[in-house]
């Protein structure tokens, strides 16, 4: 099988990331992800530390949209350092969409 991302695989993956309609079946049928499957690198990224200080400072962002009152005392730093570069980094990808149009 080949995936959309391009690699070749031995084994069933997501049915999102092929092109393949029997993908979905062997996904449902239990038989699970191929060796090398992108998202599993995906998943093992979002479970490092790295990807759990990521998904910490997203919830915490989405809470203050909410109207949550948070203390800055109640954010660690690392937390607020995530915080200023997520927002700095949809900032630039809101810029280059803007001169794109």
């Amino acid at each position: 099988m080949i995936c959309r991302t391009g690699f070749s695989c031995t084994g069933p993956c997501d049915a999102r990331n092929y092109a393949i309609p029997d993908c979905a079946r062997m996904l449902r049928d239990g038989e699970g992800r191929c060796d090398h499957c992108p998202l599993d690198r995906l998943d093992a990224a979002q479970a490092s530390e790295k990807g759990l200080l990521i998904r910490r400072a997203l919830d915490l962002m989405a809470a203050l949209k909410l109207g949550v009152r948070i203390s800055l005392d109640d954010i660690k730093a690392d937390e607020f350092q995530a915080m200023l570069i997520i927002a700095e980094e949809r900032d630039l990808l809101q810029r280059e969409y803007m001169r794109a149009k």
